[in-house]
C-alpha cells in the first residue's frame, strides 16, 4: 500500500509541475526583414515566434513549419530604461546571428555569445494579436 501512494504522489507532482511549466508559456513574436542565423542554421526574412517554458530552452518557429531549438546560453539583466520585447541580432562577417531575445517583462535570454566587436540589430517583438 505505501508503494501504491508513494506512486500516486509522484504522478501529482509531475503533473503540477507539467502544468505549472504550461501556464508559464510565453511566445512573442515579430516581423524579421532580413535573413538571419538561428543556432547554426541559415533562416529567411519573415514573421518568427519565441516560445519560452520553464521546462527548457527557447523555441523559435516561423514559416513552413521552422522550429528551431535554442538553448539559453545565462539570463542578461534588463534596465530600467530598457522595457522593450524583442529580437536582438549581432552583425558579425556580413551575417545577422540571432544572439538574444527579450520577453515583456523579464530578463533577457543570452542564445549565442560573439566575443568580437559587433555591431547589434534590434527588431522589437510585435504586438500581440487580440
Amino acid at each position: 500500500m505505501n508503494r501504491r501512494v508513494f506512486v500516486t504522489l509522484v504522478a501529482l507532482v509531475v503533473a503540477y509541475l507539467a502544468g505549472g511549466s504550461v501556464a508559464y508559456a510565453q511566445k512573442i513574436s515579430a516581423d524579421v526583414a532580413f535573413p538571419f542565423v538561428a543556432a547554426g542554421k541559415d533562416v529567411a526574412a519573415g514573421m518568427y515566434s519565441v516560445e519560452v517554458t520553464a521546462a527548457g530552452p527557447l523555441v523559435l518557429t516561423g514559416q513552413s513549419g521552422l522550429r528551431i531549438v535554442l538553448p539559453i546560453i545565462t539570463s542578461l539583466a534588463r534596465h530600467a530604461q530598457d522595457q522593450e520585447s524583442g529580437f536582438v541580432f549581432d552583425k558579425d562577417s556580413g551575417k545577422s546571428v540571432l544572439s538574444e531575445v527579450w520577453m515583456p517583462g523579464k530578463d533577457g535570454m543570452l542564445v549565442v555569445a560573439t566575443t568580437k566587436a559587433h555591431e547589434h540589430a534590434v527588431v522589437p517583438a510585435a504586438a500581440p494579436k487580440k
